[in-house]
């Protein structure tokens, strides 16, 4: 029971936002078994000490800790004691059944632990939306012997004595305040475990929302950060591992001469890194805009992991952003430049133009061209002859779409047009998509 609730509270502490790994679980679970659940501080310094990281994480943690270990102490608050168990009344006639007489004769301390020692028997890891409570309060009253006490109230409802009827009316009373007394118990390993499958569910939504449908969420920018972080440390995994290169034989087998020829040690290709460029331009009139901000701001988030990234936007005119985001916050970044460049009558073919008399000399083997965009030309010339000499030079050209390919060639778009110069043309219309386009960038760039 004790490992069981061990877990329990570790996956509450996940739910909290503190990052614990297996092997940081299983080195708390053998230090607790060692050093013992009493006295209570000792054994909250014990957890501490394995699983939080960080002084930033230890509220977390000690909020959790008093949170889920809550079991002997009433929190004070009015109405939060059950009202006292009526008295046996003589007039009323027979006495009560042996379950219910058993919990009715119980102080309210003796009562809280009956309470604990039940709650230790239920998964409340199980929770995972508010309308649960109700059901594991139901669950955590049978588990303490509740039934016997409703079937009384039944019971004694049916008499035709007055007393028997006075008395049932006692007892519903008493078993109200027990009840609140479970919810209250309930409500706190919800807000313990089921805001982390609530933060989940709402993270799965926002994900896959259309961006034009995220522009009402403020944790929207907090979920972008979120996830630019996880994909940056799988990249920054991905390279350590592959920083040594490939193993070199030759070298390998000569060393190993010394040792009888076992291979003592191994010698290693270095990998000859390649000083990777990014030049991002983001279409961010009306009908694509949501996507354009989204984009430059994740790949904003990333900095850590990509190389120099080099942006432009534009509409009906073409401008380079990059100095705003070094200047300015991405999010404020994006404002600004959506205030000022943002309009109607897109030109693709101007945009390619101006874009290759910009980076002529910039734009070479190392250099990946990402571009966002519908492809709606409002029926101008197309420029393809710029892109291609484009892709002709740069390493690779990529190609976010934020409609689907069944659109991307109706009405005045010409997706069809500018395919052929394009590496990779995909869809990009929520964070699902530009997540995992953003990690097979990251892969390329390797």
């Amino acid at each position: 029971m004790a490992a069981r609730r061990l877990h329990e509270f570790v996956r509450a502490l996940r739910g909290a936002g503190v990052r614990i790994s297996p092997v940081e679980a299983e080195e708390a679970f053998r230090a607790a078994a060692l050093i013992g659940y009493h006295p209570r501080e000792q054994f909250r310094e014990t957890l501490a000490l394995t699983l939080v990281k960080s002084e930033a994480e230890r509220p977390d943690f000690d909020h959790c800790f008093d949170t889920f270990f809550q079991f002997e102490e009433s929190d004070g608050e009015a109405g939060s004691e059950p009202p006292p168990a009526p008295a046996p009344d003589g007039e009323s006639g027979e006495s009560l059944e042996p379950t219910a007489a058993s919990l009715l004769s119980q102080d309210g301390t003796q009562l809280e632990q009956t309470l604990a020692q039940a709650a230790a028997g239920i998964d409340f890891t199980a929770m995972q939306v508010i309308t649960q409570q109700g059901l594991y309060a139901r669950r955590l009253l049978m588990s303490m012997g509740m039934g016997a006490v409703d079937d009384e109230i039944l019971r004694l409802d049916a008499s035709p004595r007055h007393a028997d009827r006075h008395r049932a009316e006692q007892l519903r009373d008493w078993r109200g305040g027990v009840r609140e007394r479970a919810l209250a118990h309930v409500q706190r390993q919800f807000e313990l475990h089921g805001r982390a499958h609530g933060r989940a569910l709402r993270e799965h939504t926002l994900r896959a929302a259309p961006f034009r449908d995220l522009r009402e969420f403020q944790q929207v920018q907090e979920l972008v950060r979120r996830l630019a972080r996880r994909l940056a440390r799988s990249h920054q995994r991905r390279q350590k591992k592959a920083r040594r290169g490939a193993l070199d034989a030759r070298r390998t087998l000569a060393s190993s001469l010394r040792y009888n020829a076992v291979p003592v040690e191994l010698h290693w290709r270095e990998r000859r890194r390649l000083k990777a460029k990014v030049l991002v331009v983001c279409d961010v009139s009306s009908s694509v805009r949501d996507a354009a901000r989204f984009l430059l701001q994740f790949l904003y988030a990333m900095t850590d992991v990509l190389p120099r990234v080099r942006s432009f936007a534009f509409a009906a005119r073409f401008d380079e952003v990059t100095e705003d985001f070094d200047r300015y916050s991405p999010d404020v970044a994006v404002g600004r430049i959506l205030d000022r460049v943002s309009g109607s009558g897109t030109d693709y073919g101007t945009m390619f133009q101006e874009l290759e008399a910009c980076c002529r000399g910039e734009i070479d083997r190392q250099t990946t061209v990402i571009i966002l965009g519908d492809a709606r030309n409002n029926d101008l010339p197309a420029g393809e002859r710029h892109l291609a000499d484009i892709a002709r030079r740069a390493r690779q050209v990529f190609w976010l779409n934020p409609e689907p390919p069944s659109r991307w060639n109706s009405g005045d778009a010409i997706m069809a047009r500018y395919l052929p110069y394009c590496r990779d043309a995909r869809r990009c219309a929520s964070l699902n998509d530009l997540s995992r386009f953003t990690d097979a960038l990251l892969r390329q760039l390797d």
